[in-house]
Formats: structure tokens, C-alpha cells, sequence
């Protein structure tokens, strides 16, 4: 069966906030926040669209990825007219949009996205540092981590098997982490501090904390992306495997002055 929006025609707004699961409130603060654009009119009526279908869509990916509705707006506006992208990728020395406000939950508020979470699991996602207990709550360093355990969940994935690889995750990450402190200490703090320079630390670590952060997230999304390409081979619906990875893959790329260009059609 067609669904409205894939045959183009109008959708009212209630049509449209059934069609991407969201509130009507949500959809009417989006259009206050500027990132949705203004429905066509019909009289007082107002009609939305596939484009503003896919819009929806883009800003609940990118919320997922932790990026926050300032940022998603910034973003969609620059997209929209070329203009620069340099901060929003995070070559400055501003907060990166990879750098997540860690949360604080009580239990209730935890079980509300792990339904399935027993004292067992729990104690598990604590060793693993998926969680961390403080008194009566719950700090989650990684609120994108804690999410994607909910999303396979909700995908069928059981809660022990979905720890499984959160914990191989943050060992290996544990493991980089201990190699890249060895290298910058040998390598940057050593030679600078024996050359009296070791006041210019304090920047340097700072810039590349976040340089760091963004280019591990871009390079293992793309090392995920191959890694996951070459398993279509031998994987059940291969093909389809392959079209899902074609769908989500990044679709522009930056000049030297930061305006974006799309590559590899209208997406």
C-alpha cells in the first residue's frame, strides 16, 4: 500500500505528524525554530509535503546523533544557502556537537528507555561504564550510547547481547585511548616541557580534544560503513543491506572555504 506521502499529495498537519510519529506541538515548535519549512496555503488551511517529510526525518537522525536543535538548525540553514560549515564541523575551538551533556536519571527515568533492565544488567552496564551509579540516580556519560542500547532493543536485539558490544566498544576505546596518552606525552608534552614551552599545552590539548572527537566519529562511521559493505556479500538481503548503506551515507563534502557541496544526487 502507498502511503500519502510517497504519492506527493497535501498532508494537513495531522496528516504529517502521523505520518513521522511526532506531536503536533513538536511540529509547530519546529516551525517556530525555523527548521521546518512553511507549509504551502490553502486558505487558512496549510498543506506539507514530501520535502517536509524528509525534513522531519533528517532532524530526528540528527538529534540521535546528538546534535541539539540550535545545531540542527545552524546546519540545515548553512546546507540550504552554501554558505560556511567550518565551525559546524568542528575545526574551531567551540563546544563540539560531539561532546554530549552527560545525563542524570533516577531509576524510573532509566527503566523508562531500558524497560528490561533487572539488577543484573544493571550491575553490568555499571562495570562497563554505560551507566554510573550516584546515590539515588543514574549519570550516563554517553547519552547516544545509552539510546542506541534502547534502539536495538526496540529492534528485538536482548538487552545482555546489546551490552555484549557496548562493552567491546568502550574496551577497545579504552585501549586507544591508553595508546593515543603514551604518543602525546612522548611525543608533544615531553618535547615542549623540556623546551620551556609548556604553557602552550593548556590550547593544544584543548583544540585537539574536539579535533580528536570529530575525527574518530567520521572515521568510524566510515570504517563501519566499508566494514558493513563488505559483509553484504555473504549476509541474508545483502543487496538491501547495500541500498540502506547507500541511503545514509554522507552526501556532501566542503571546499576549502567551508561552503557545501552535494555529491552523488539530490539527497
Amino acid at each position: 500500500m502507498t502511503s500519502t506521502a510517497e504519492t506527493g499529495e497535501p498532508l494537513t498537519i495531522d496528516d504529517l505528524a502521523r505520518r513521522v510519529q511526532l506531536p503536533v506541538r513538536t511540529i509547530r515548535e519546529y516551525h517556530t525554530m525555523r527548521l521546518l519549512p512553511p507549509p504551502e496555503r490553502q486558505g487558512r488551511l496549510g498543506l506539507y509535503g514530501d520535502r517536509h517529510v524528509q525534513r522531519l526525518r533528517l532532524i530526528t537522525r540528527l538529534q540521535r546523533r546528538g546534535y541539539s536543535l540550535a545545531g540542527i538548525r545552524d546546519l540545515l540553514g548553512a546546507w540550504e544557502s552554501g554558505t560556511d560549515l567550518v565551525t559546524l564541523l568542528g575545526v574551531d575551538e567551540s563546544q563540539a556537537a560531539l561532546d554530549e551533556t552527560p545525563l542524570y536519571l533516577t531509576r524510573a527515568e532509566l527503566l523508562q528507555r531500558l524497560p528490561a533492565l533487572d539488577e543484573a544488567t544493571l550491575a553490568r552496564a555499571g562495570r562497563i561504564g554505560l551507566v554510573r551509579p550516584q546515590g539515588d540516580h543514574f549519570g550516563v556519560r554517553s547519552p547516544a550510547l545509552l539510546g542506541l542500547v534502547a534502539d536495538w532493543g526496540r529492534a528485538g536485539v536482548p538487552l545482555d547481547e546489546a551490552l555484549d558490544l557496548i562493552e567491546v566498544f568502550v574496551g577497545d576505546l579504552d585501549t586507544l585511548a591508553g595508546k593515543l596518552a603514551e604518543e602525546i606525552v612522548t611525543r608533544i608534552w615531553e618535547p615542549l616541557s623540556a623546551a620551556g614551552r609548556a604553557g602552550e599545552l593548556p590550547d593544544l590539548l584543548r583544540r585537539g580534544r574536539l579535533l580528536l572527537l570529530q575525527g574518530a566519529a567520521s572515521t568510524l562511521a566510515d570504517r563501519i560503513g566499508a566494514a558493513l559493505a563488505g559483509r553484504a556479500g555473504t549476509a541474508r538481503d545483502g543487496g538491501q543491506l547495500l541500498a540502506v548503506l547507500d541511503e545514509i551515507r554522507v552526501g556532501a563534502v566542503a571546499d576549502a572555504a567551508g561552503t557545501i557541496h552535494r555529491v552523488g544526487g539530490d539527497r
